[in-house]
């Protein structure tokens, strides 16, 4: 056993162990390793994303930003960077919340940030593609989630609701909390209840779907204020939930996951009342004369594995059944095996350097991890990921056709396990939760925790720690905290039981930096 030297103040007492059982008592049968816990890369990508998101408000490095109007922009990595730190806080950390916290804090205040939103000044006079005269018939609106915008309001929307579930901040709670900058005379004033109610105001109306652009809706954007609705009823008792059913109706009728061909439209133009698809390539203006022969000699194609993954994943935490009915057929029909134990998807022109992390984290959700992980092995190879001061991260390259978005992608489809998505929105932290044990005061990115999970049913904290570099004989203390006086505690490291503790609301624990570390506080 590596040697380790802890320190604990135990009612005003110093007990030190190198690996010694002064009692003799043995460790509860408890196995750290059967609890959720970070892998090599997920813990990379997770250093890779604390970092990005440390940066300052006005620092847009790392976070693509070349076009605003698509993929490559702020509002997408911000978001998705913002899922990727849930699902680890939820599944991996769910008991040190102070890692993620401030991390994810600053990405959602970096979301309501001008640079981020201020392309819906040109967008919202809308997108000639889209109408039936291809031309732009609407004035210019500077309110980035008044009206439309779903592709950006809904992110907004549910980052403040997963992040008000994991921590009971309610910061944007506060009237006025939430301020859309365009000028200094010129503000939108929001709170997160007046968010979710416009939101919810325009997908009660007819077609009871949420423009992103004007005239257009998509499947994938309008998951997101779904999942808002969902989420901030449970914190707040409000009846936001009732939009579930139109929206899924207009689902089911718009035909937007097709029951016949089970892939994902592109997306539904209001006013020509069409579903765009392979099967229905027709926007119902002059572009058919370009599109629909392209379509039929199938040189165009509306349907992609990007469009499938991202609906199905979020999807599925709100309808799962209906998802796993179409799941098989979509992977039957995007997925290529290869003979390398990897697997390609199928060509696309819509997002293809984000098909890999949208597909890979579909499977994930669905517990295919099977398809996951050849999804992820084959990315690995086109994308070349590197590894960086401990950060694993997949570098932009217009070659191998990789976006800083396709990393945070990749990490969800790592991190999370199946209907991982499906059980942070159905089983929430409750009340409980806040009251229980925590870990505390981690000198990252020195000390790096891989798991830190409170077994409510075994009463015990379980944490895997290491070093953030190299192993040494330095050493550092966290604090296993929160802990209820009236109770007692038996603590223990790698196997062996180093103290009994009582009386005691938190008690520190230092750590040398020589490797791996399993500590168990159980009652």
């Amino acid at each position: 056993m590596k040697s380790c030297r802890v320190f604990l103040a135990i009612s005003g007492l110093a007990l030190f162990a190198s690996g010694a059982n002064p009692r003799g008592h043995s460790e509860p049968a408890i196995n750290p390793d059967s609890y959720p816990g970070m892998s090599e890369e997920e813990l990379g990508q997770f250093r890779w994303a604390l970092k990005v998101a440390d940066q300052p408000l006005n620092d847009y490095r790392n976070m693509e930003g070349i076009d605003q109007l698509g993929m490559t922009s702020y509002r997408y990595f911000i978001a998705f960077s913002t899922y990727f730190l849930a699902v680890e806080q939820y599944q991996k950390l769910p008991a040190c919340p102070e890692l993620i916290q401030p991390r994810m804090e600053r990405l959602v205040k970096k979301m309501v940030e001008k640079p981020v939103w201020e392309f819906w000044a040109g967008v919202s006079r809308g997108i000639p593609a889209l109408e039936p005269k291809l031309n732009k018939p609407y004035p210019e609106e500077h309110d980035p989630v008044g009206h439309r915008n779903i592709m950006y309001s809904g992110h907004v929307g549910h980052m403040i609701g997963i992040y008000e579930m994991l921590y009971r901040d309610f910061q944007w709670d506060q009237p006025g909390s939430i301020v859309f900058k365009w000028s200094e005379s010129e503000k939108y004033l929001y709170d997160h209840r007046k968010l979710n109610q416009v939101m919810y105001d325009q997908m009660m109306r007819k077609p009871h779907c949420i423009e992103c652009e004007p005239n257009a809706c998509f499947p994938e954007c309008n998951q997101h204020p779904i999942l808002s609705f969902r989420l901030h009823d449970y914190l707040h008792a409000t009846g936001f939930r009732k939009a579930e059913e139109p929206f899924f109706n207009f689902f089911l009728e718009k035909k937007m996951i097709n029951p016949v061909t089970h892939q994902t439209a592109m997306d539904y133009l209001i006013k020509q009342d069409t579903t765009i698809s392979s099967s229905n390539p027709r926007f119902k203006n002059p572009l058919d004369l370009v599109v629909t022969p392209l379509a039929s000699l199938r040189l165009v194609a509306m349907d992609s594995a990007s469009a499938n993954g991202w609906t199905g994943s979020f999807m599925h935490a709100w309808q799962p059944e209906y998802i796993e009915r179409h799941y098989p057929y979509q992977k039957q029909d995007d997925l290529k095996p290869t003979k390398d134990d990897q697997a390609k998807l199928a060509a696309t022109i819509w997002e293809p350097e984000l098909k890999y992390g949208f597909f890979a984290m579909y499977a994930g959700e669905l517990g295919d991890f099977e398809t996951r992980d050849r999804l992820l092995r084959y990315a690995d190879r086109k994308y070349q990921p590197l590894w960086e001061d401990g950060a694993f991260r997949y570098p932009y390259s217009r070659k191998r056709k990789c976006t800083n978005l396709t990393g945070q992608l990749l990490a969800i489809a790592r991190a999370n396990p199946k209907s991982g998505l499906w059980a942070m929105h159905n089983q929430p932290f409750d009340q409980a939760h806040f009251a229980e044990p925590k870990v505390a005061g981690v000198d990252f990115p020195n000390l790096l925790l891989r798991r830190a999970i409170y077994d409510r049913a075994r009463k015990a904290l379980i944490v895997t720690a290491e070093p953030g570099g190299k192993k040494s004989q330095a050493k550092t203390t966290i604090k296993l905290a929160n802990l209820d006086p009236e109770k007692s505690y038996r603590l223990f490291m790698d196997g062996r039981e180093l103290a009994k503790s009582t009386s005691r609301t938190e008690i520190p624990v230092e750590i040398t930096l020589d490797g791996k570390h399993n500590i168990i506080l159980a009652e």
